[in-house]
């Protein structure tokens, strides 16, 4: 198992229910850093016109599945549910301060089984595999200027303005636990996974930093 807490089967006697998704299978990640050193000017002061660098680090990929959420009565960390419609019908996948989030799955798509109006099959642990869907997607562009000043040969002082998610995009929380039991997400990922301030799923936001280097 790949629950990122202690988890047990459904049903012991039938592990081939638990196969499905890994907790952590990001199907599509792309990652790339730039860094460019500006060549320096001949015009004006050397000490403003030379040791620039830009630098930027890119991260995109696909989200980790989950669980819907439901009653669970066996203990197990995760509800034996039955798929009665398409989740994803309807759902617009829009962002709602109002709303307190996203909703990401519609809930009525499930039911416990043996529930009134509940017409799946009779196993009591419900026929939705393991980690059967996915979370929203991460985008994240951050972006960094430098000023390098040398002071002596092995002495120098660097200024630098790093900005994290320059386009501010909205960073919803993924995989397991992240989707309510309405179906809305309503964490980013930092603070689904308790990060401060800076840092993925945060707003834009940026610091300034000063650097004695030898």
């Amino acid at each position: 198992m790949t629950e990122y807490r202690g988890e047990v089967p459904l049903d012991s006697f039938n592990l081939k229910q638990e196969y499905g998704n890994s907790d952590f299978d990001t199907r599509n990640n792309f990652t790339a850093f730039v860094a460019y050193d500006v060549p320096g000017s001949s015009w004006g002061p050397k000490l403003l016109t030379h040791g620039w660098q830009v630098s930027s680090v890119v991260n995109f990929h696909s989200g980790q599945p989950f669980n819907p959420s439901g009653p669970d009565p066996s203990g197990t960390q995760r509800p034996g549910l039955d798929v009665i419609a398409n989740p994803f019908a309807g759902v617009s996948h829009t962002f709602s301060a109002a709303n307190g989030g996203e909703q990401w799955i519609n809930p009525a798509a499930f039911c416990v089984p043996g529930a009134l109006g509940c017409t799946g099959p009779t196993n009591p642990n419900g026929d939705l595999s393991r980690n059967k869907y996915y979370g929203p997607r991460f985008a994240d562009v951050d972006f960094s200027v430098i000023k390098n000043i040398p002071i002596r040969e092995r002495l120098k002082v660097q200024l630098r303005a790093d900005m994290f998610n320059i386009f501010n995009h909205i960073n919803l929380a993924s995989g397991a636990g992240s989707v309510g039991g309405s179906g809305v997400i309503n964490d980013t990922i930092g603070d689904f996974n308790g990060a401060p301030g800076l840092g993925p799923g945060e707003p834009f936001n940026m610091q300034l930093v000063a650097k004695i280097i030898f």
